[in-house]
């Protein structure tokens, strides 16, 4: 009888104590709130005895994670907890345990189990009780950063689609973001313009890793001054507010109008920088193609050209098809950034060939702009005989004068005789 009464006062005494176990929050107590990534906390777990007329001896509590999860993240420092004895009803001990949060804990919940062990007063049997779903709230730190951005560069006068991509880094979750973009103060006013329904955007949640974009249409002024400008935005949320910037650099295009001039044998390929900004080391190349082919070097050097600059260069090229003649434009923009633009020019050569190698650049541009009889050429080549006719013409006018010196030369002699 003894015996039966022993193992129900035992079940009596588990059965009462998870029931004022569970009657308690499921959430842990810790010293202080919201618990962070990093901190090292004590966590309280009280036990009340709740069994009329039982007695709780050398009681011990431990607690224990109860996934890997929480154990990887989440060290209990203390294993185990002494109560003592607690003999009378509703009588309540709390076991303080200290545990350390790992700096890279996410936010979340994480599941312990509670091990409460005792004795039987009369038969010193041991009973343990397991109280489950015992939960630590860990609150994540969000840290929002801009990630990504569409365009680094824009052009004066251009309209440009702007994609700005953010990322939660940190390991809390932003609850109810919105990006405020500043350009309201003088030097960016004059500059930048935001197309649509204003300059504040919706991000929406993010938790860890998340990320989101947000897209508007940004106007740069016709008279922006080149350089970089730094455009503040403000993140900010539920308990949440950070400071960046976007790096713009206004810089004006290079870019480059191309002409040619054909008469007989020359072929002058003409270059224009119509840009904004000057180009540097600038050489023009006629790649290998279908329709023309380049005899001798299709590379020149032209040197640099400023903005509304030009200069030409000479090829030998004849035309063995109809496409359009393809030209590769070689330069050092304003950033010392080597680049390369193709464009196409409609090209007729009129005798199928055009271009030589010998002739100097004086020439060609006396040949292009002439087209009629080379006069200077032909007085060259008639100088001996008009030089002969010139000294008969003065022979015959001067003979009277040389036959009356002739004679007096020669009566000065017989009178010396």
């Amino acid at each position: 009888m003894s015996q039966i009464r022993k193992c129900v006062i035992i079940l009596l005494i588990s059965l009462l104590f998870l029931q004022g176990a569970a009657a308690s929050s499921y959430y842990l107590v810790t010293e202080h709130e919201p618990v962070y990534p990093g901190d090292t906390v004590f966590v309280w777990v009280p036990i009340n005895n709740i069994g009329y007329g039982t007695s709780m001896v050398d009681t011990v509590v431990k607690l224990v994670p109860a996934n890997n999860a929480t154990e990887k993240t989440i060290h209990v420092l203390d294993t185990e907890v002494s109560l003592g004895n607690m003999d009378d009803w509703n009588d309540m001990r709390t076991a303080s345990f200290k545990v350390h949060v790992d700096q890279n804990t996410l936010e979340g919940e994480y599941e312990f189990i509670v091990y409460v062990t005792t004795k039987e007063k009369e038969s010193g049997s041991v009973t343990t009780a397991a109280l489950k779903d015992r939960i630590l709230v860990i609150k994540g730190t969000p840290i929002i950063t801009l990630s990504n951005t569409s365009i680094s560069a824009i052009a004066p006068g251009s309209t440009n689609e702007v994609i700005l991509k953010f990322k939660n880094e940190g390991s809390g979750v932003a609850r109810n973001l919105y990006v405020d973009i500043n350009t309201g103060s003088e030097h960016l006013a004059s500059v930048f313009s935001i197309t649509g329904s204003g300059t504040r955007f919706f991000l929406g949640s993010l938790g860890t890793g998340e990320d989101a974009k947000i897209k508007f249409d940004m106007i740069v002024d016709s008279q922006a001054q080149t350089g970089v400008y730094n455009i503040p935005i403000k993140i900010s949320g539920i308990n949440y507010s950070v400071s960046d910037s976007i790096g713009l650099g206004v810089a004006g295009i290079t870019d480059f109008e191309l002409s040619y001039q054909e008469s007989g044998s020359s072929f002058l390929l003409s270059v224009s920088n119509i840009g904004v900004n000057p180009a540097k080391a600038v050489s023009v190349e006629i790649p290998p193609q279908n329709s023309f082919s380049v005899s001798g070097s299709n590379t020149q050097v032209i040197g640099n050209l400023n903005s509304g600059d030009y200069t030409s260069a000479n090829f030998q090229v004849s035309r063995t098809g109809r496409s359009d003649m393809a030209i590769k434009i070689l330069y050092t923009d304003a950033a010392g950034v080597r680049r390369s633009v193709e464009k196409k020019l409609p090209v007729k050569l009129s005798s199928g060939m055009a271009g030589t190698a010998s002739r100097s650049t004086d020439d060609q541009h006396a040949a292009m702009h002439g087209g009629g009889t080379n006069y200077s050429g032909l007085v060259l080549s008639f100088a001996p005989y008009i030089g002969i006719a010139l000294l008969g013409i003065i022979g015959f006018w001067q003979r009277k004068s040389i036959t009356e010196m002739y004679h007096r030369m020669k009566f000065q002699r017989q009178r010396r005789k």
